[in-house]
């Protein structure tokens, strides 16, 4: 970082420093801010984090199966995140954690994942959508980039700065959409690697990346684009459920598609693929789309 580029260099001092865990007490956790070129702070950071802080109470051989939260306020960017962890259960083949994200003691957040040992079983799987490969597709980074000084001025900082998440659109990528689009959206994405083999790193950092597109999906039916300055968003509520081991610096696939909206709320679910066509993740998230007539705020 500099004081010019206020922002890591390199996305893998970014991951070291999102991920630098202060212990301040008995299952009790510190980080400190990361900067991203966000106003507020991202939800599948605060996620992601949440999550890597329950595995540090969890015993060696049981990884996250599901996560359960939900926001309760913005984040700031500029204050530490504070976890404090509750050791719900701890059985043979399962550990339940709680954890309370909070900053200067204002809470934002409570997940609860649960950890289990894997085991041999019976299984079946959707099948992987037919799309183009991802090197047959732009890079998102190159299509804001293209945007130019279109882009809303409180958007650019986080889009045209280097990236943890690769992402490459199947679908066209509008910011500014004013037309109906369909509910169904896909993308590829990946992040630099690599990454090392332990499942748990991957899983959190799908958490980061799984919040970022899958709202966006249910504007497009309402014919609203993800960066109109008339539109307040917020994420509400989020949940995964990892049902095979992936590896995130390998590309996968999200399939999103959003089943309803309505009451200034918008559902959205996405199912992550390998590229072999093995299902790996299932994420679902409610968010607020409130259209606004007059000062954007972030109260919600």
């Amino acid at each position: 970082m500099s004081a010019a580029n206020p922002f890591p260099d390199d996305p893998e001092v970014e991951r070291e420093l999102a991920y630098a865990f202060e212990t301040i007490g008995e299952d009790r956790f510190r980080v400190d801010p990361v900067p991203s070129g966000l106003l507020r702070l991202y939800g599948g950071m605060v996620v992601s984090q949440c999550l890597a802080a329950a595995r540090l109470t969890v015993e060696e051989g049981k990884e996250a199966h599901s996560l359960h939260g939900y926001f309760y306020k913005p984040g700031q960017v500029d204050l530490a995140n504070e976890f404090a962890v509750t050791r719900e259960m701890d059985g043979r083949s399962f550990s339940n954690r709680l954890v309370r994200m909070s900053q200067n003691g204002h809470p934002l957040m409570n997940l609860m994942v649960s950890f289990k040992t894997p085991e041999p079983s019976a299984s079946h799987t959707m099948t992987i959508p037919d799309v183009p490969p991802p090197e047959a597709l732009p890079r998102v980074i190159d299509l804001v980039e293209d945007f130019g000084p279109a882009l809303p001025e409180r958007h650019r900082p986080f889009w045209q700065r280097r990236q943890q998440v690769e992402w490459r659109p199947v679908e066209p990528f509008p910011f500014d959409n004013r037309e109906i689009l369909p509910a169904t959206r896909h993308f590829w994405f990946r992040i630099s690697g690599p990454l090392g083999d332990e499942l748990h790193v991957h899983q959190r950092l799908l958490a980061y990346a799984s919040d970022l597109h899958i709202f966006h999906t249910g504007l497009g039916p309402m014919a609203l684009g993800w960066a109109n300055d008339y539109l307040q968003t917020a994420s509400l509520d989020h949940a995964i459920w990892f049902h095979q081991p992936f590896r995130i610096d390998e590309w996968l696939l999200y399939a999103l598609d959003s089943p309803a909206a309505s009451n200034a709320l918008a559902l959205g679910r996405g199912n992550v693929f390998r590229r072999d066509g093995t299902l790996v993740a299932t994420v679902s998230q409610q968010g607020l789309a409130r259209v606004l007539d007059g000062k954007r705020e972030d109260k919600l």
